[in-house]
């Protein structure tokens, strides 16, 4: 991996020999199962950095993502780490592990429908068609503004009520990245029958989730990268990606490359992280 990252991801980066460090990752959702591959991944990184450390969840509930960033910025949240989608804001106040943990597939969004709605999506043929339905993202998203600056028709509203908000006719669709709506569709099968995922259409823009820490946990943060690269060098990141459940169902059941295409522009994008080399981004 040292061949492949350039100074802008290694800079001010050292490492040093690190004594057993606890590391508390806050988790938005009930269910953890939905987050187990950010979570395998920092075992993983972990498990690859020199140290012996234990990873746990850290439960916030159905808090605002925009003020959990902020209490960790500020150094009074009760976790070290959380995982996230990137802007420059969040860069400029939080120390970004400048790993994409999904490789961009989370900039590969596709639309979780009901019922009611899926023909309506499925009739979506230009980017004027896409303008008018309504979707769905969450409060405090980067995806929320993105979308909005690409001129699309977007309501914001907590995580498990946009779910509610699809089923309930309120919005056509809820903008998920494509390695998330397949399990999360799984788990409300039961209570929400009518969700479905669509499988015409899909909205790329350059975007991915990353770990996100106080800006003062430096050691933290060196472990965290030690580990990455390590696990980027010796192939244990990759296999790990191609096998994960949930990144398998992507190529298995998204069929990314029969959908109808539309690319949109992301203003949030920090330099530094367009700069990582394209051999951290899936299809590159």
């Amino acid at each position: 991996m040292k061949t492949l990252l350039t100074a802008a991801v290694l800079a001010g980066l050292s490492f040093t020999p690190a004594h057993a460090l606890e590391f508390l990752v806050g988790e938005e959702r009930a269910d953890s199962s939905l987050n187990s591959y950010e979570f395998g991944l920092i075992e993983l990184a972990l498990q690859k950095a020199d140290g012996d450390h234990t990873v746990s969840r850290a439960s916030v509930g159905e808090a605002n993502q925009s003020r959990l960033l902020e209490e960790l910025a500020t150094g009074s949240a009760d976790f070290h780490i959380i995982f996230s989608g990137i802007d420059q804001e969040r860069f400029d106040k939080l120390a970004t592990v400048p790993i994409p943990l999904q490789r961009g597939l989370l900039g590969h969004r596709v639309l979780i429908v009901s019922e009611d709605s899926k023909n309506k999506v499925a009739a979506v043929k230009t980017i004027e068609d896409l303008k008018n339905i309504s979707i769905g993202s969450g409060t405090g998203w980067p995806d929320t503004q993105i979308l909005e600056a690409a001129g699309l028709k977007v309501s914001d509203a907590k995580y498990e009520n946009l779910f509610k908000m699809v089923e309930g006719g309120r919005i056509d669709g809820f903008a998920r990245g494509v390695a998330e709506p397949y399990a999360e569709v799984s788990a409300r099968s039961g209570e929400m029958p009518s969700l479905t995922i669509d499988e015409s259409i899909i909205i790329v823009y350059p975007f991915d989730m990353f770990l996100f820490l106080n800006k003062d946990d430096k050691e933290r943060y060196d472990i965290l990268m030690q580990g990455f690269t390590r696990a980027y060098e010796d192939g244990s990141f990759m296999e790990y990606f191609e096998n994960h459940p949930r990144i398998k169902e992507v190529f298995e059941q998204a069929k990314i490359d029969d959908r109808i295409r539309f690319e949109i522009e992301n203003p949030l994008l920090p330099k530094e992280i367009a700069a990582i080399p394209d051999q951290f981004w899936h299809g590159r």
